[in-house]
């Protein structure tokens, strides 16, 4: 992770749970360090500029031109935009909360994290491991990563039903996502597109229904205990209707000639966040191609015996349509 990159993550919330079926490997001797730093208590309680400049390096200027927007501490009026960002009412407020959540949550998500992590390692080995840094950003993106840092706003995951949000005008359909249950889930999606990104700059609809595929799969080996409907960001209606039309959107892509498109609004409004697939019908869930894509990523799996690592790492998109030998259901 060499510069810092800005995730933002939605998936719908799942009412009633599919169970996920991952086997787990046996990790017990694996055991890394995960250290969750509060960076959002310093943000808060440390007037000083410089004192968290000199603590927290480029991050903290990283935070404060990318992510608050105010530019970084040497810019005009930083100080001024800074104390703004700090005393608003409402950012003060989400603070309130995130900690409120964080005093009973805290435990429960650094296990959370170093379980998925240790998998991490397991199916990586040579990978690094990232610190994890907490942050309240005035509902600005939910995740950063910045070397090797990845950074969780925690103000975006309050609970479904928050009242800031309603008041604030968030959709509904990115509400249900907001919940930290779902903050561990989101940080493997983030790490991965980090460590695997797409490959290439141009890209057709297929190859990116793939590649959301393999995200999708790799939150699936890392976070095993995760409804597998969760993993899809779908609630019972939307899992029972990618299964009962499996068959019917694959061919709809073929037959409208959709899937070697490289119109990037074609690809957006199968492949994005959405209150539904507008080519499947309102009855279907945002993002259902990226399902076709993780089916599609499943059966190559199985098929070839492909490890984790050398499925997130082939970017043969063609290649892996074509081993998967891709037999949809119905």
């Amino acid at each position: 992770m060499k510069k810092i990159k800005i995730y933002i993550l939605f998936a719908l919330y799942a009412f009633v749970a599919c169970k996920n079926s991952t086997k787990i490997p046996d990790v017990d001797n694996i055991d890394v360090d995960v250290q969750v730093v509060r960076f959002d208590k310093d943000i808060f309680s440390i007037n000083d500029v410089s004192v968290l400049h000199e603590k927290y390096g480029s991050f903290f200027d990283n935070f404060c031109d990318y992510i608050l927007g105010i530019g970084r501490p040497d810019s005009a009026n930083f100080q001024s935009n800074f104390d703004s960002f700090r005393n608003d009412s409402t950012v003060r407020l989400a603070q309130t909360k995130a900690e409120k959540i964080l005093n009973s949550y805290e435990q429960i998500l650094n296990k959370e994290l170093t379980n998925a992590f240790n998998l991490y390692k397991y199916y990586f080995p040579q990978k690094q491991i990232p610190q994890i840094y907490i942050y309240t950003s005035g509902f600005n993106p939910s995740l950063i990563l910045d070397q090797n840092i990845i950074g969780i706003g925690m103000d975006k995951f309050l609970g479904s039903d928050e009242d800031i949000y309603k008041s604030l005008g968030f959709s509904r359909y990115i509400v249900q996502n907001m919940r930290k249950e779902l903050i561990v889930c989101e940080v493997v999606g983030a790490l991965g597109m980090d460590e695997f990104p797409l490959g290439n700059i141009h890209y057709t609809l297929i190859e990116k229904m793939i590649y959301e595929g393999k995200i999708l799969y790799l939150k699936q080996k890392l976070c095993p205990l995760i409804a597998e409907n969760e993993l899809f960001g779908f609630n019972s209606n939307d899992m029972r209707f990618c299964m009962n039309n499996e068959r019917q959107m694959w061919l709809y892509l073929i037959e409208n000639k959709m899937l070697y498109s490289d119109n990037y609004t074609v690809i957006t409004k199968f492949t994005e966040a959405a209150p539904f697939t507008y080519d499947f019908s309102q009855e279907s869930p945002g993002k259902a191609a990226n399902w076709l894509g993780f089916r599609i990523v499943k059966q190559y799996a199985d098929n070839t015996n492909a490890s984790l690592g050398e499925l997130m790492n082939e970017t043969a998109y063609e290649k892996i349509l074509r081993e998967s030998k891709y037999n949809p259901r119905n």
